[in-house]
């Protein structure tokens, strides 16, 4: 009699699982230990590694805010009405001598 798909699934699975030796189980506990450890540290790393490209970003992005100001006319520091007083200041005609 022939063997159904589904009782070849089963043999494969089988054959590729660790045997249930009691020497084995510990040695494969470790293992697993060991490699969800490193998964923690690669995380952690990861997550630091984020964390300063959001640093970098968020320093970026008020460099270049203070940029389009500076081109836009409008200083970051200053207030609103100071900035009104400086876009006037630049729009009246210098006098010639």
């Amino acid at each position: 009699m022939s063997k159904s798909p589904s009782d070849n699934d089963v043999s494969a699975s089988n054959s590729q699982e660790p045997n249930s030796d009691s020497t084995n189980a510990p040695a494969s506990a470790a293992s697993a230990r060991a490699e969800m450890a490193q998964a923690f540290k690669e995380l952690a790393r990861g997550e630091q590694q984020a964390a300063a490209l959001e640093a970098n970003l968020t320093s970026l992005e008020s460099k270049l805010d203070a940029l389009l100001a500076s081109i836009e006319g409008t200083p970051t520091s200053l207030t609103p009405e100071q900035g009104e007083k400086a876009h006037s200041l630049k729009q009246e005609p210098e006098a010639k001598e």
